[in-house]
C-alpha cells in the first residue's frame, strides 16, 4: 500500500538530506612502529621519508639511545596505502531518506503510556491547515483540537477534499501552510508513526482479490507485528464482524469491508487511526453501525478520525468541507448525552 490522496494528488514529504549523505573517511595514524633487528656494526642505514626530501645525518650512537628532541614539526608521513575491502571500520547503513515509506510502529512502552496516561495538552492541534493542488484551494484554514478517545468526523461530498485533510491531519499531506501538531511531534514521520490508515483513496486499502486470511497477514507486516492475528480476532468479534479467513475481501458486503478494515487498523495499537470513505456506499442504517464501530475504537482509548459524505454525523467534533466551515464544532446530541467530551 502506499500513502498517496486521491484528492488534488499527493505531495511527498522533502528529504531531510539535500544529497547522499557524507562520508568521513576513518583516521589514519600519522606514523607507523615496526620491530626492527638491531643494526650491524657500521654506518647505520638512511631512512626516506619521502621521495625527493633531503636524507637526514646519521645519528652517533649516544644520541640514539638519548630521549627525543622537540626539533620542530615531523615531515609528512607516507601516503598510507588503500585498504583491503573488508579490513577498514564497518560503516553505519544509510538513513532511510524515503519520507512516504513504513516506519516502525511506537514502542510497546510509549504507545501504552499515550493510550493510559494522556497529558492534559490536546493529542492533536491543528491551525489554519490551507492545501491547494493542480486546479485550485483543496481545503482552507482548517482549525481543530482532539484528544484520544474521541472520534472526528471529515464531512464533505466529493471534491471537497476530505481525504486529503485525513491525510494530511496524519502527517501524510503536505498543507502550504498553518501548523500541526500531534503528541507533542510537528515533523511529518513522526506523526504518521502515530496513526494507522484503515483505508484512504483507492491506493490504501486491501486488494479485492486477496482473502480476509492475506489481509490479515498483510497488517500484521506492515504494523511491524504491532497488530497479531490474536489481537485481530478479537476486535472482529468485538465489532461484530462475521467473515472467515477463507473469504475474499471483494465479494465481502460493504459494511463487511469497512467494518474488517477498521478492526485491523485498531488492533495495530496506535494511538490514532483514520478512515476515509467511511460511509461510502452505505445506507442510513449501515453508516449508523460504521459509526457504532468507531465510537467502540474510540471508548477503547484512540483518537479516530473517519472521512465520510453524511451531514451531522454522530462524532465528538465534526469538520464540514461543503460550507467551507473548516473550524470544529461539537456534536450537541452527543454532549447533551453526556458524550465523550
Amino acid at each position: 500500500m502506499s500513502d498517496r490522496s486521491d484528492d488534488g494528488g499527493a505531495v511527498p514529504e522533502t528529504s531531510v538530506r539535500g544529497g547522499e549523505p557524507e562520508i568521513t573517511e576513518p583516521a589514519t595514524e600519522s606514523t607507523t612502529t615496526r620491530a626492527v633487528p638491531a643494526p650491524a656494526p657500521g654506518p647505520a642505514p638512511i631512512a626516506h621519508p619521502r621521495e625527493g626530501a633531503p636524507a637526514p645525518r646519521p645519528l652517533p650512537d649516544a644520541e640514539r639511545t638519548a630521549p627525543p628532541r622537540e626539533t620542530g614539526p615531523a615531515p609528512a608521513p607516507p601516503e598510507p596505502e588503500p585498504a583491503m575491502p573488508g579490513t577498514g571500520p564497518d560503516l553505519p547503513p544509510l538513513a532511510e531518506t524515503d519520507p512516504t515509506a513504513a516506519l516502525p510502529p511506537l514502542p510497546d512502552a510509549e504507545r501504552a503510556a499515550l493510550l493510559e496516561h494522556p497529558n492534559c495538552r490536546p493529542f492533536l492541534e491543528a491551525q489554519g491547515l490551507t492545501a491547494t493542488g493542480r486546479q485550485g484551494p483543496v481545503f482552507t484554514d482548517v482549525t481543530l483540537t482532539a484528544q484520544l478517545g474521541q472520534v472526528v468526523a471529515v464531512t464533505g461530498d466529493g471534491g471537497d477534499g476530505r481525504s486529503s485533510l485525513l491525510l494530511a491531519l496524519t502527517g501524510r499531506f503536505r498543507p502550504v501552510s498553518g501548523t500541526l501538531r500531534v503528541d507533542g511531534q510537528t515533523r511529518p514521520s513522526q506523526i504518521r508513526r502515530r496513526f494507522t490508515i484503515a483505508q484512504a483513496g483507492p491506493h490504501i486499502r486491501f486488494a479485492d482479490y486477496h482473502t480476509v486470511a492475506a489481509c490479515i497477514k498483510e497488517t500484521i507486516t506492515v504494523t511491524g507485528g504491532a497488530a497479531t492475528a490474536a489481537n485481530i480476532h478479537a476486535w472482529l468479534d468485538r465489532l461484530a464482524v462475521g467473515v472467515d479467513t477463507g473469504d475474499t475481501f471483494g465479494f465481502l458486503p460493504r459494511i463487511d469491508q469497512i467494518r474488517f478494515t477498521i478492526a485491523c487498523a485498531a488492533a495495530s495499537r496506535a494511538p490514532a487511526i483514520a478512515v476515509d470513505d467511511a460511509d461510502t456506499g452505505l445506507d442510513i442504517s449501515g453508516a449508523e453501525r460504521v459509526f457504532e464501530a468507531l465510537r467502540t475504537v474510540a471508548d477503547a482509548g484512540q483518537l479516530v478520525i473517519a472521512a465520510c459524505t453524511r451531514t451531522g454525523p454522530p462524532a465528538d467534533t465534526v469538520i464540514d468541507l461543503r460550507g467551507h466551515d473548516t473550524h470544529q464544532h461539537t456534536n450537541p446530541q452527543l454532549e447533551h448525552a453526556g458524550g465523550h467530551q
